[in-house]
């Protein structure tokens, strides 16, 4: 009998996993899939590294702190700008002390006036000053009426704000509570935007290290019993003390039954390949025009090694569209990429894989936070791992990793730090 069987090998899973291993307990995680990481995972395509989406990393998440050692994954950080598109135009916003080569295009571009780049100063110095922690708490809005209260401009949101943070929460509206927009933007000013070298899929491999792991093996039941519970698998029966369920929103409501979920956001990722470098930004390209691209990135350009010798890869981010074919959708793409660069140049783009995650994260409007799951479940000895109990994203599934574990051995320290810390 194991102390623990932890179901889903997703970040939240395998963090729960490494603490209770590193505790002395008895660990065996069930994966159904072919690999670790759930949502973040590489895969090589004819000697290109692609994502699974474009993800990134934020080094001052404090669960990624905690976890991972930074400096094994070979972090190359992402120029904390962004490129505004209007079409052919583009003009570059960026942190002048971060990164110098921006300050000019920063000070004298018209895409964001004068007032809303003072204003974002201004936020800036407001929202360094709390713990971490307390920017998720207090009175919830949109984050459009937020901003809209602290004096920005349509201007502002319609160039920047929306597509940025579009990129973040997968949704353009600004309707995801202001409360997670803070804590974003705090975490913006506290440490860098980065990718492992190798990939995203470095994240979870490290996180795997010295933790049994099964793969290819599906839980179709759990029955709970006094001192044990029984979990029914593809490859037989096994028992254990407890359980962490750490699996998709969908697969942990019908294993441990109620109303879980919480509805998901769909995006796709349109991954190109190119023999010359049509663009030489490393930059994070914003799409201030209505249209399918939310934000694109020349990641080969910013992370080399990525794309062979030669060759070159942009990421293009589709918001929703899921019910569009593969077809539709990469020449719908392609024409809004004629407008960027030309149709010379844009002909030579080569579609490399289309990737579309149905669940990439779940809705978190305003006053979301009232509705989040907590770790206890219906079933004894069994606990829910998942960024159900927190926020969308690395952070909240690392901690609610964190926080299950904890609850097992007791660790009552851990068991009480505040979410987001």
């Amino acid at each position: 009998m194991q102390d623990v069987l932890v179901i889903g090998a997703g970040l939240a899973g395998l963090t729960a996993a490494r603490v209770l291993t590193r505790a002395g307990r008895r660990v065996r995680v069930l994966e159904s899939g072919a690999e670790v990481g759930g949502r973040v995972r590489s895969r090589q395509l004819e000697g290109f590294t692609l994502d699974a989406g474009f993800q990134v990393l934020f080094t001052a998440y404090p669960a990624v702190r905690r976890q991972l050692n930074l400096e094994a994954l070979d972090l190359v950080p992402i120029p904390p700008a962004a490129v505004v598109r209007r079409g052919a135009r583009a003009d570059v916003l960026g942190d002048p002390i971060r990164d110098p080569a921006s300050l000019v295009s920063s000070v004298t571009t018209r895409v964001l006036p004068l007032p809303d780049k003072l204003r974002v100063a201004k936020l800036a110095a407001q929202l360094r000053t709390p713990p971490i922690h307390a920017l998720l708490n207090g009175p919830d809005e949109s984050t459009q009426d937020y901003l809209r209260r602290h004096g920005f401009s349509e201007a502002a949101l319609d160039r920047f704000f929306r597509p940025f943070f579009g990129g973040v929460f997968l949704r353009r509206d600004l309707s995801t509570s202001a409360r997670l927009f803070r804590y974003y933007f705090r975490m913006l000013m506290d440490g860098q935007i980065a990718v492992p070298r190798a990939g995203m899929g470095q994240i979870p491999a490290q996180l795997a290290q010295g933790v049994d792991v099964t793969l290819g093996v599906r839980v179709t039941r759990l029955t709970a019993h006094p001192d044990m519970v029984s979990v029914a698998t593809t490859a037989g029966d096994l028992e254990a003390r407890n359980v962490i369920v750490a699996t998709d929103p969908n697969t942990a409501q019908t294993l441990l039954g109620g109303n879980i979920a919480r509805g998901s956001l769909g995006s796709a990722y349109l991954h190109y390949a190119a023999p010359h470098p049509i663009d030489p930004q490393p930059r994070l390209l914003l799409n201030a025009e209505a249209g399918w691209i939310n934000n694109a990135h020349w990641i080969s350009q910013a992370v080399p090694g990525r794309a062979p010798e030669g060759q070159h890869l942009l990421i293009a981010t589709v918001l929703g569209r899921q019910e569009v074919g593969d077809d539709e959708l990469d020449a719908q793409v392609r024409a809004e990429l004629v407008v960027w660069y030309g149709e010379a140049d844009a002909r030579t783009l080569r579609t490399l894989h289309i990737e579309r995650i149905e669940h990439a994260q779940y809705p978190q409007s305003a006053g979301y936070a009232a509705h989040l799951s907590g770790h206890a479940t219906a079933l004894p000895g069994v606990l829910l791992a998942s960024e159900l109990t927190s926020m969308s994203g690395i952070q909240g599934a690392m901690e609610s990793g964190e926080k299950a574990a904890a609850i097992v051995l007791g660790d009552l320290a851990a068991m009480s730090r505040p979410r987001g810390s």
